[in-house]
């Protein structure tokens, strides 16, 4: 979930500042320590990969709690209805129960689309505020999960999961789109484009920036599912 500016008014976020470099180097540091721990020891993953999911569910109330307490909660940050809230929420369920279905949602969506908010990000914040770690926890949580539950735990994608992926976030796009029309709120950026720079804004003005985020997806979602794609063998 995207996280308003603290009521002390702390340093606005730049990108690519010292602090934001150290989170690009720490995240593949993570992921290689992650990957690497589970598939020397595949048998003792459990824990890990429970801690790993109750940090990801534990964000959202925390960002609430934080929102409370220093006055910036509302209706545009409160609903966990970004695709990284629910990306985060899928990547516990794939470390809790290990199944593939949802591995590959949080592979295609998180390295997709969440990756892009750790590139590009929306933070409001620079360090030391508790906003700047909140958000790349969230973002970098997410990609981290994502590499560890297809590179750690072996849960890659099958055939057909690209296609799976797309439809589901034809349904988050479904929903995030009905609680912004009820609401009035900017979730997914379906109705208008982050303040930050972003991918966004080389895809043209609304709504042809959201029409060319679905080519962009599938373009995404096929260059992800190379690296495990199998040629069918002719039969005999």
């Amino acid at each position: 979930m995207p996280v308003a500016s603290e009521s002390a008014v702390p340093p606005a976020f730049q990108a690519y500042s010292l602090p934001h470099l150290t989170v690009l180097v720490l995240v593949p540091l993570i992921i290689a320590f992650l990957v690497r721990r589970a598939r020397r020891h595949p048998g003792r993953v459990r824990r890990q990969n429970v801690a790993l999911a109750v940090c990801m569910l534990a964000l959202y109330p925390i960002a609430l709690l934080l929102g409370w307490r220093q006055g910036w909660l509302t209706l545009e940050n409160a609903l966990p209805c970004h695709l990284c809230d629910v990306t985060a929420a899928c990547a516990a369920v794939a470390l809790i129960t290990g199944r593939q279905r949802w591995a590959e949602i949080v592979w295609f969506w998180g390295i997709a689309g969440t990756l892009n908010g750790l590139l590009t990000p929306t933070a409001p914040d620079d360090f030391p505020a508790a906003t700047f770690f909140l958000f790349f926890a969230l973002h970098g949580g997410v990609v981290i999960s994502a590499f560890y539950v297809v590179l750690g735990l072996g849960l890659k994608p099958q055939p057909e999961a690209i296609w799976r992926a797309f439809g589901w976030a034809q349904v988050y796009l479904a929903v995030a789109s009905l609680v912004n029309f009820t609401m009035g709120t900017n979730y997914g950026y379906l109705r208008a484009k982050p303040p930050q720079a972003s991918l966004l804004d080389v895809l043209g003005p609304w709504p042809w920036y959201v029409l060319a985020l679905e080519g962009v997806a599938l373009i995404l979602f096929s260059l992800l599912y190379l690296p495990f794609f199998r040629r069918r063998r002719p039969s005999s």
